[in-house]
């Protein structure tokens, strides 16, 4: 051997060691095979003369672009698995050097091919560990959630995960081959399951609750969503369903419709019951006080001072005991079930001043207000409504001519009032018991009144499904703010 060809052979020995030491350190096909390219070419002279190229599946690998023209080949099978995956080779200038590489050099380009082979097999193992490693793990958490199944375009079970197990009852030996049927509770109807698969068999996702019977005759309430996957063709060839147990959000869905109902059948009793005492009541009052006025008229001058001012008492309390039963039956009616109309504010507020033109003229009132919109409600509350809150401001009034503001501001989804005065206001302390029944802040030798105004406008407010609030100071004034929500 010559020493030209020792140290070829040397470079080429080299060469592979250098890229048995690559193979072990890169991970990365795309850097190998640019790695192989730049040792290729290291080992032939002249260099330009040469061009390496590795096709893997479908992808190439060069040191750039190979010049057009090039006829000329050599190249080697990539084999993994007992399948090619691709070849090794170089594009030459001419024949004659082709022809020395097939009668000198296969077994260097072989020995490549044979070692990238077993490269990309092994990393075709390791990439495969690292997929299954992952979906252990995704499975893992799954299971400790939600539950898994995966059938067929028919409906059958091929897999189910552990949480489905331990649901439904059933062993995963149960559940393989069976349908859903073997967990329907016969709570839905034929139409909500012609549904269900009129859906997911046009390639939809379907999203709902079911509610499915466990082996030992337990119920339970799954939220459930039905992915289908689908072929070339765009038709199903299985459903991937996720479903998370809601029995407990349903038990509680359930005991407060149950609650609502209750509270809405005793309110109505409630009302009701109001209504009717209200009513009853009105006769025996009306009768005491007629007895006592005819007392007073046919024996005034009888009977002693003593004796008609205890008359003129029980007048006086008959009197304000007909004021408390209107004011209850108002009250009582305050959620009447009534269809809302569309009311004019702005007239409303006119025909309330009307209503109230002797006491605003008693105590020389002044009352303002913005443009007042056209808003949706029950016409008789709102009158009930604007009718307190502007008499008490015109009630509790300081020494000086009351002077009261209705103000409106529009937002995205509601109106918000506002009734302002510069009477006497409310301490701090009292303002949250002011719109409960019956509250009075002050004696009624100071300011009459039943003590329900302020309630009824509470409930009017929240009946309309809005807010109603107050901001105050003592011997400055006080402001009350409403809601009223925008209706289409």
């Amino acid at each position: 051997m010559t020493e030209i060809g020792s140290q070829l052979k040397w470079i080429k020995l080299t060469c592979l060691y250098e890229i048995s030491r690559d193979m072990l350190a890169i991970h990365c096909v795309d850097e190998l095979c640019q790695k192989l390219i730049e040792h290729i070419k290291s080992i032939w002279y002249p260099s330009d003369q040469i061009f390496p190229f590795i096709n893997i599946d479908d992808k190439s690998y060069t040191e750039g672009r190979i010049p057009h023209g090039l006829e000329h080949r050599f190249s080697i099978s990539i084999i993994t698995n007992g399948k090619i995956r691709g070849q090794i080779g170089v594009h030459c200038m001419d024949q004659s050097t082709v022809s020395l590489m097939e009668k000198e050099d296969p077994i260097f380009l072989q020995n490549i091919a044979v070692d990238l082979g077993s490269w990309l097999e092994r990393n075709q193992y390791l990439d495969k560990k690292v997929l299954l490693d992952t979906a252990r793990v995704i499975e893992s958490v799954f299971d400790k959630h939600a539950i898994i199944a995966i059938t067929d375009n028919l409906g059958i079970i091929n897999y189910a995960n552990e949480r489905f197990c331990i649901v439904s009852k059933y062993s995963l030996e149960e559940l393989i081959g069976q349908d859903h049927r073997i967990i329907n509770s016969g709570h839905h109807s034929k139409d909500f399951f012609l549904n269900l698969w009129s859906t997911i068999s046009k390639g939809e996702t379907w999203k709902g609750e079911i509610k499915n019977r466990a082996k030992d005759g337990t119920y339970y309430w799954v939220a459930t969503t039905i992915v289908p996957f689908l072929d070339d063709a765009g038709l199903p060839y299985q459903y991937a369903s996720i479903l998370n147990e809601v029995t407990e959000y349903k038990q509680l869905e359930q005991k407060m419709e149950k609650q609502v109902t209750e509270l809405a059948r005793s309110n109505d009793e409630l009302e009701q019951f109001a209504y009717v005492v209200t009513h009853d009541l009105q006769e025996p009052l009306r009768a005491i006080s007629s007895f006592v006025q005819l007392l007073k008229k046919y024996c005034y001058t009888q009977l002693d001072q003593r004796a008609n001012n205890l008359i003129s008492h029980a007048v006086a309390g008959t009197e304000r005991m007909q004021q408390l039963i209107d004011d209850l039956l108002t009250y009582a009616q305050a959620n009447a079930n009534q269809a809302f109309v569309e009311i004019d504010c702005e007239q409303l507020l006119n025909n309330v001043e009307a209503d109230l033109f002797v006491t605003i003229s008693e105590c020389s009132a002044i009352i303002t207000h913005d443009h007042l919109p056209v808003v949706k409600g029950i016409h008789f509350q709102f009158i009930q409504l604007f009718t307190n809150l502007i008499n008490n401001a015109l009630k509790f009034q300081r020494d000086q001519p009351p002077k009261i503001h209705v103000g409106v501001e529009e937002k995205r989804d509601e109106w918000v009032f506002l009734i302002s005065d510069n009477g006497i206001g409310i301490e701090k302390q009292y303002l949250k018991r002011i719109f409960r029944v019956f509250q009075r802040l002050h004696s009624r030798s100071d300011y009459a009144g039943t003590g329900i105004g302020l309630a009824i406008c509470k409930k009017v407010v929240e009946h309309h499904g809005g807010r109603i609030w107050v901001n105050s100071e003592f011997n400055v004034g006080s402001s009350f703010y409403f809601t009223i929500p925008k209706i289409e």
